[in-house]
């Protein structure tokens, strides 16, 4: 005869007060169980580097970072000495020598390719583009925006607009080198980019 080692146990579609609870308790076991997994820490700590300052980062930068995320502590200066705490996190990934030194800006695998619409953003930071109209300035620059290959909140799924794994083609990908944001550019958007750039630099957004 076939059992279960465990028999499942199945809550009642009945709107019970502790059919509720249990369903919640349920969820937060899960959540709790994933949040204190171990492989947690260097998973968030890689993206997080990824996003901020090199796309191939270091093993011993992910450790370090790692180790902010699991004491909540860096430099005893930065966190809450809590289990998660992203203020010591950020700051390792920040203040790490691996992000600050200068030895960093002469090592070829370094570094990370900015994505379009921060570029964009960027721009318009710097130019100090100011507007009269009451909407606001990516709505205004929307033909252009749309040329690049990127808008706030409009991948096509859930993984974003690129995958952090990507391997480039060209040198880089000889090298098994990730670059993320390179998995969205190509000749036609970065022309549109520059394009975009000019025309905003003569013209103005209007």
């Amino acid at each position: 005869d076939l059992f279960f080692r465990n028999p499942p146990s199945f809550m009642s579609v009945l709107k019970y007060e502790a059919t509720t609870r249990d369903a919640m308790n349920e969820v937060d076991s899960v959540l709790d169980h994933l949040f204190h997994h171990q492989n947690t820490a260097p998973f968030i700590a890689k993206r997080l580097i990824q996003r901020f300052t090199t796309s191939n980062p270091d093993p011993n930068y992910v450790e370090k970072v790692s180790s902010a995320f699991r004491t909540g502590k860096f430099r005893d200066r930065f966190g809450s000495g809590q289990y998660g705490d992203l203020a010591a996190t950020i700051s390792a990934v920040l203040l790490e020598p691996d992000a600050q030194s200068m030895m960093v800006d002469s090592d070829p695998f370094q570094g990370f390719l900015r994505e379009p619409l921060l570029k964009v953003i960027s721009f318009f930071r710097s130019m100090e583009i100011r507007i009269s109209s009451k909407k606001n300035i990516l709505e205004l620059a929307w033909p252009f925006v749309q040329k690049i290959g990127q808008y706030p909140f409009s991948f096509k799924s859930v993984f974003s607009f690129f995958l952090p794994e990507h391997i480039p083609d060209g040198r880089a990908g000889n090298a098994k080198l990730f670059s993320p944001e390179a998995m969205i550019t190509d000749t036609p958007k970065s022309m549109g980019l520059l394009n975009g750039l000019f025309s905003t630099i003569k013209y103005g957004v209007s």
